[in-house]
């Protein structure tokens, strides 16, 4: 199963497209879910201490947004997988394999440069 055609276009196209939708959730701030792991509350959305539903919850503990936008970018990239897993192969024989490197390369480095400043603090 794994040596299949269909497979590896899905794990290629699964890989450079999570890290790309990865880089967005995280720059544009899109969580499927807030999770406060200290009182043990999983809310839908991005949610910020801030917000006019509660604003008292971000003294009481810390927003948690890693598990969102992993999740975000999972089912955002598992859709693009299914795609390249149904195209012919002889659409996808141009795909030159540097680029899923090249991708992941930039992706890690854009998020380096965002957590920059949590680490200034």
């Amino acid at each position: 199963m794994t040596s299949s055609p269909a497979f590896c276009r899905f794990a290629f196209a699964y890989g450079t497209a999570f890290a790309l939708f990865y880089v967005v959730a995280l720059f544009r701030d899109l969580a499927l879910f807030t999770v406060y792991p200290s009182l043990g509350i999983v809310i839908l959305g991005t949610h910020h201490s801030r917000d006019v539903a509660d604003p008292a919850l971000g003294f009481v503990a810390p927003e948690m947004y890693w598990y969102g936008w992993t999740a975000t970018a999972g089912i955002a990239a598992f859709s693009i997988g299914l795609v390249a897993a149904l195209l012919p192969d002889r659409w996808t024989r141009w795909c030159w394999p540097g680029v899923l490197w090249v991708t992941a390369i930039v992706a890690m480095l854009a998020c380096v440069y965002r957590t920059m400043p949590w680490f200034g603090r």
